[in-house]
């Protein structure tokens, strides 16, 4: 039998963990052994209903999406920097939830890890636990779908000073800075969306209804037509004959568009595809790497070792930046460089190995990796810029060049009658 533990050892760290026991003392004994203690133990329900909570977190309405982790992060740095103690700004945070409505950013399902019962909250389940004696790093942690790892090793270092204000500070700022980078590169690619779906809609409109009048006008000349006009207004008479059928299977091909665009395979594939793009493959390198000095310069504030702050960051690279992290931490876990095992495993840009070579000489490692995300940040803006005035002009003109050879298809049947006249 499977039990879900979130257990904590003797030196304040928290585990999740998935065991196999006979029953719940066999689960205690296991984590004695290994000097932990179990917070929660969950046995792990029968393949039944394992599929239908599977079923329901995918097609039921997911209200723990909507917890805005930003906006509690805010409001919880703003109670701890006036002095409110954490308790007491959780139990505030919790009394403004209570006078929320059911649909506010702060409700939680009741089949999420570790959540109350049905109708209560994220912020009074975290209040509660906290009340219990449990530190604010592993009450968040027994949500790891809400809170990023990032966040409770941040504060779980800061809980050594009892300080959350800092960790917090860094936190947001942190989430504040890659949100932009994410967002740059998501208005620089809304034009082109834009101008491609217009260009569909025309062209749609070119061969649904256009096309298939000039098919009946045509309908006479039989073979006299051209080979690539007669081809055309078949299709256009197709598309005309079954409209409905035809935004069906428009309708299809977008949802099957949207949802491959939700998996993580085909994303990672789309990525792999870009980076053959010379000027593409740089922007998306800053981007990535400006996250990953971002990420490692947080944990690292907080007082967490470099190949620890490596591992933790390793979840937020695309697999093949990973594998090379992977072999950059074991060489820092040998004694190498921080500098010299990122240059070595191609995780460091000219500016960058700068940036932490100076910073290994002055003590100030976190703060030049700051500096150095924000450098990849700005080369990451001109990257998003540059590329959406290249990209709209050239959709613009490929759609151009499409539309207008349609119709030149279909007034090319006139121009030979115009010859044969002649």
């Amino acid at each position: 039998m499977q039990f879900h533990v979130l257990a904590i050892r003797d030196d304040g760290s928290t585990h999740l963990l998935m065991v196999d026991a006979t029953d719940a003392a066999a689960v205690r004994r296991i984590l004695a052994e290994d000097r932990m203690t179990p917070l929660e133990l969950r046995p792990v329900g029968s393949r039944t209903q394992r599929l239908r909570s599977i079923l329901t977190a995918r097609t039921g309405p997911s209200r723990t999406s909507r917890f805005d982790v930003d906006l509690f992060c805010q409001e919880l740095l703003a109670l701890v920097t006036a002095g409110v103690p954490v308790g007491e700004a959780l139990e505030t945070l919790a009394s403004k939830d209570r006078h929320a409505s059911a649909t506010s950013s702060y409700a939680i399902s009741a089949t999420s890890p570790g959540a109350p019962a049905a109708g209560g909250s994220l912020i009074q389940h975290l209040h509660a636990r906290v009340r219990e004696g449990l530190p604010l790093s592993a009450a968040l942690a027994q949500h790891p779908t809400i809170f990023p790892g990032v966040l409770c090793e941040s504060l779980r270092a800061a809980e050594r000073t009892s300080d959350y204000g800092p960790a917090l500070e860094r936190f947001v700022r942190y989430r504040r800075l890659t949100r932009e980078v994410r967002e740059k590169l998501v208005a620089a690619s809304i034009y082109p969306m834009i101008l491609l779906g217009v260009s569909t809609l025309v062209l749609l409109f070119l061969m649904g209804y256009v096309v298939p009048r000039f098919a009946s006008v045509y309908a006479d000349m039989g073979d006299k037509l051209p080979a690539a006009s007669r081809a055309l207004l078949w299709l256009g008479s197709c598309i005309g004959a079954q409209p409905w059928l035809t935004s069906l299977l428009l309708a299809a091909f977008v949802a099957a568009l949207v949802a491959a665009l939700r998996s993580s395979a085909f994303r990672s594939a789309f990525v792999r595809v870009l980076q053959h793009i010379p000027r593409v493959r740089d922007v998306l390198a800053a981007a990535e790497f400006s996250r990953l000095y971002r990420t490692l310069a947080l944990l690292v504030y907080g007082g967490i070792p470099m190949v620890d702050a490596l591992q933790l960051a390793r979840g937020l690279l695309p697999m093949h930046l990973a594998r090379r992290l992977d072999a950059g931490r074991q060489s820092i876990s040998e004694g190498r460089a921080f500098s010299a095992s990122m240059q070595e495993y191609g995780l460091s840009t000219a500016v960058a190995d700068r940036f932490f070579r100076v910073g290994e000489g002055s003590g100030k490692l976190a703060e030049m990796m700051d500096r150095a995300a924000d450098f990849h940040e700005e080369e990451v803006a001109r990257g998003a810029d540059w590329l959406g005035r290249i990209i709209g002009p050239f959709l613009m003109l490929v759609m151009g060049v499409v539309i207008g050879l349609v119709v030149v298809l279909m007034y090319m049947p006139i121009f030979s009658l115009a010859e044969a006249i002649q």
